[in-house]
């Protein structure tokens, strides 16, 4: 051995014996390295004994035989071993190759070095890239060997193979009946990666037969989305090709506005023993990877529905492109929620269609680091690279996979490595940027021609037989196409489309119809007395125990005094809801306590560090009560809110941001499922975003929620905009979204400094009687020539400076809801001032922002002519970073609002 190795050896010597001393004094990799092989009675020594070298030996085949493993149908084997499993660099020479061993586990005596080598070639180097040595978990490391350690047994059975065989004639058939039948037409087919379907099919029957699976959600982009709702969903045929046709209307129940490879769909899987499991297919925007965390939040709230507490039965199925989960951020996000309190689904099972290309892009362009699959590592999951050529191995991964989820409650990765035969859709030419890549694929047998011909080798499938499974298949094709013509299809049930959760939802209620929301006055006083009762021996933050006090007195003081502020109005409407048997979940960034320290809906215990709930302690007969600070993510988190609302429609669902200038961190899931997914796939969604807004100095990332771009986003009734000037109008607004049967989204901006201003109060007869008002006439009714029309936090700037400047003609009208706006009502206030010279609408925004741009027609219609607008300038920016400018402009509006200066 050369003194270079020696001087190895001597290094890993002394980096043990610092682990030994202290684990966090050696680098991560060397962690896991000693974590890994059991050094217990292991010494390494200068001359390199046989047992420490097999060891080394063992533990870079576990680490890196996954490079020269058979996995990529589009390049030959590797003839080279990588530099890291060759001999030199594992403290042997060619002469140690007959040279015997200790077994370590792989034989039951003594082995030469080229018996180890083979045994582990065969293990790491052959069917299957094993990725597994980097995951912290010991236990699972360990599990993980046991199952493919001494041997790795992948052959599956005679019955097996001929199911395979099935899913792969399916599979394939069908996307070659489509490409005949519908030529040109964009259909994203599977081919050249259709082992998925048979992989998803044995996934489904080993969750169900051996691990109580009984639902399962499942995310996927477009491409082998058909032929997944074809093969596995057993959606109909016919159906299908009915959406095909030149002709074809969407049924109203499925939504109006989406193409076919968009659509979610629900059915039942049943397993060859006769188990069945639910499917849901989430439907999806083409922004890849956006349903990620959708689908996390609807399992989520199956799994609390379904009282599935171990999260063992309804588990999440992610299908993911390789160009799209090697740059999307949000798959980052989401897989961040994996172990979070209040995201975590007990594990996702992720396959990788890896068709080594997007678009036009080739991996080296569109990532740099190896595979697809490397973000893994990061969250501690286990990643198998399989070819898609291999139909068994790819079974073997799946089926190690589920039992991996199950077991541990951790994601899995299956990075099915295969091609696409076609361009990104079927009339694009990818031979323009890939001509040499595209000679190959062409010249390739599919996979379901190459396992038949392995399959015809063993003996195990005829000819003949194959022939006729293939004739009786596509004759079946045929005669659902022959259908089409005559098609009519029965439009599903609404209860079909949303599912149990939704019966007592799909109701026949406009979006501006009262709701009663008034809260009797001795159940405001109980919620308010039980949420100042503490655990006996708890320990509370000295500043909280006056501010519990106060809480309690101002429901307790008389009926009209204006004395309940914003963050107890939310409080009671929580409270309020709870004992209504409505659930209450709240999430987002530190809104525990709240970004402006006024929520206060959890105690810790200031010197164990203990929590307390105090809205989980209303009464032995409520529902349930949920807030969570959420990971530091805008996108995937408000995604997992969106569908959490729609697995679970009974709850309050509500996201807040932590300023609302934040929201457009999420921005692809408003545009293109909070606000769109009704009209797109007839599915609703009763979420609740609470966006901190205002101007107050705080410069352009801290004033505005961008209203306008809500407003721009509304139509068809489809959500609901509501800027809420009172703490007693954001009560009501809070109980009627829970109490209404109708699911619509709710956008509401909150306030910031007004959490605190003494004039923005209400009473306790505000609670006990009324309801949520969409238009707020002026208080003081003046005799009044001229009228302000503004929504939110301006209308106390206005109400202050007008009271100090005694201004009697003015009235100030407050639009809350902005969209649907009402209109009945805001003409009816408008037209009760007679002598009205003068109507102008007042915002703190600047013109192309907030309001204006979209009350513009509406006030055109019911006035007969545009009132004037009074409000910051057009800019680019939201606002001033400067606050001398801020004041002066602010100023500048109150000014003209009132008439001359101050």
């Amino acid at each position: 051995m050369d003194g270079s190795n020696l001087a190895s050896l001597q290094t890993i010597e002394k980096l043990y014996q610092d682990y030994q001393k202290n684990p966090a004094s050696v680098p991560n990799d060397w962690q896991s390295f000693f974590k890994g092989v059991d050094f217990a009675d292991l010494e390494l020594t200068r001359d390199a004994g046989g047992k420490e070298r097999i060891y080394l030996l063992i533990d870079a085949y576990r680490r890196f035989g996954h490079l020269f493993t058979a996995i990529n149908p589009l390049r030959a084997s590797e003839k080279e071993l990588p530099e890291q499993l060759k001999l030199e660099n594992l403290f042997f020479d060619s002469l140690d190759l007959s040279q015997t061993f200790p077994p370590c586990g792989f034989f039951d005596s003594d082995v030469t070095l080229s018996q180890m080598m083979d045994k582990l070639s065969d293990i790491y180097c052959s069917r299957i890239g094993f990725e597994y040595m980097h995951i912290e978990n010991m236990e699972q490391v360990h599990w993980i060997q046991e199952q493919i350690e001494p041997k790795l047994q992948i052959d599956a059975s005679v019955e097996d193979k001929k199911f395979i065989m099935e899913y792969l004639n399916k599979a394939e058939l069908f996307d070659s009946f489509l490409n005949v039948k519908y030529v040109g037409q964009t259909r994203f087919s599977i081919e050249g990666a259709e082992t998925f379907i048979p992989l998803l099919a044995f996934l489904l029957e080993k969750g169900a037969d051996d691990l109580e699976v009984d639902e399962c959600l499942i995310g996927i982009a477009h491409r082998g989305r058909l032929n997944l709702l074809a093969n596995i969903f057993r959606k109909s045929y016919a159906l299908i090709f009915h959406e095909f046709e030149a002709h074809y209307m969407p049924l109203t129940m499925e939504g109006t506005s989406d193409v076919k490879y968009h659509k979610g769909y629900s059915s039942d899987f049943e397993t060859r023993k006769g188990k069945k499991v639910h499917l849901h297919l989430a439907a999806n925007a083409s922004h890849l990877e956006s349903v990620d965390p959708v689908v996390l939040g609807q399992t989520y709230a199956k799994q609390i529905l379904k009282k599935d507490e171990e999260k063992k039965r309804i588990i999440p199925l992610l299908i993911h492109g390789d160009a799209a989960i090697s740059a999307q951020g949000v798959v980052y996000e989401s897989l961040g929620m994996m172990h979070i309190d209040g995201y975590s689904v007990g594990g996702t099972i992720h396959v990788v269609i890896n068709n080594q290309i997007g678009y036009t892009t080739l991996p080296e362009e569109g990532r740099s680091f190896r595979y697809p699959t490397d973000i893994a590592k990061i969250f501690n999951c286990p990643v198998f690279h399989v070819n898609a050529e291999d139909p068994e191995g790819c079974i073997y991964a799946a089926k190690l996979a589920m039992e991996i989820r199950a077991r541990f409650h951790t994601d899995v990765f299956i990075d099915l490595i295969c091609y696409r035969k076609y361009g990104h859709n079927e009339g694009d030419d990818p031979s323009f940027t890939q001509p040499l890549l595209y000679q190959t694929i062409r010249s390739k047998k599919s996979p379901r021609e190459i396992y038949r011909d392995t399959l015809y080798s063993q003996g195990v499938l005829e000819k003949e037989i194959a022939e006729k499974y293939e004739e009786e298949f596509k004759n079946e094709l045929h005669k659902h196409f022959e259908e089409v013509s005559k098609f009519k299809d029965e439009p599903p049930k609404p209860e079909e489309i949303y599912g149990k959760a939704w019966e007592e939802f799909l109701v026949d209620e406009k979006i501006l119809d009262e709701i009663e929301t008034k809260c009797d006055a001795k159940k405001i006083a109980l919620i308010a007395e039980k949420s100042s009762e503490l655990p006996e021996g708890f320990h509370l933050h000295q500043k909280l125990h006056k501010w519990l006090e106060d809480r309690k007195s101002k429901v307790n003081q008389e009926p009209k005094k204006l004395i309940i502020d914003w963050a107890l109005a939310e409080h009671l409407a929580f409270g309020a809801l709870l004992m209504d048997q409505i659930p209450v979940r709240l999430s987002g960034q530190d809104c525990r306590r709240g970004t402006f320290n006024h929520r206060h809906e959890v105690y810790v215990d200031q010197e164990n560090g203990k929590k307390y709930f105090p809205l989980q302690h209303l009464s032995d007969n409520q529902a349930n009560f949920t807030v969570y600070n959420s990971i530091l993510s805008e996108f995937a988190v408000m995604g997992f809110e969106y569908g959490y609302s729609l697995s679970n429609p009974k709850s309050l669902t509500l996201w807040e941001a932590q300023y609302g200038d934040f929201v457009n961190g999420a921005q692809i899931i408003l545009d293109q499922y909070l606000t769109t997914s009704e009209m797109k796939w007839n599915r609703r969604s009763g979420l609740v975003l609470l966006l901190p807004h205002g101007y107050e100095g705080a410069g352009p990332e801290h004033s505005s929620a961008r209203m306008e771009r809500f407003l721009q986003l509304s139509g068809h009734d489809n959500i609901q905009v509501v800027y809420p000037s009172t703490p007693a109008q954001y009560f009501h607004l809070l109980r009627k979204q829970g109490l209404r049967k109708l699911r619509k989204p709710l956008i509401v901006f909150t306030p910031k400094s007004l959490l605190r201003l003494p004039y923005c109060a209400s009473s306790l007869q505000d609670f006990t009687e009324g309801s949520f008002q969409e238009v707020l006439d002026d208080p003081t009714k003046p005799k009044a020539k001229k009228i302000l029309l503004c929504t939110g936090k301006i209308y106390y700037d206005l109400i202050l400076e007008r009271e100090k400047r005694s201004i009697s003609n003015i009235a100030i009208i407050r639009i809350e809801e902005l969209y649907p706006i009402h209109t009945e009502k805001l003409k009816k206030i408008v037209e009760s001032y007679q002598d009205i010279s003068e109507i102008s609408w007042v915002q703190e925004e600047p013109e192309n922002m907030g309001a204006w741009f979209h009350l513009m027609p509406v006030f055109s219609s019911l006035f007969g002519k545009v009132p004037c607008y009074i409000g910051r300038e057009r800019s680019a920016s939201t606002a001033s970073g400067s606050h001398r400018i801020f004041k002066e402009q602010q100023q500048k509006i109150i000014d003209e609002a009132l008439g001359g200066n101050s």
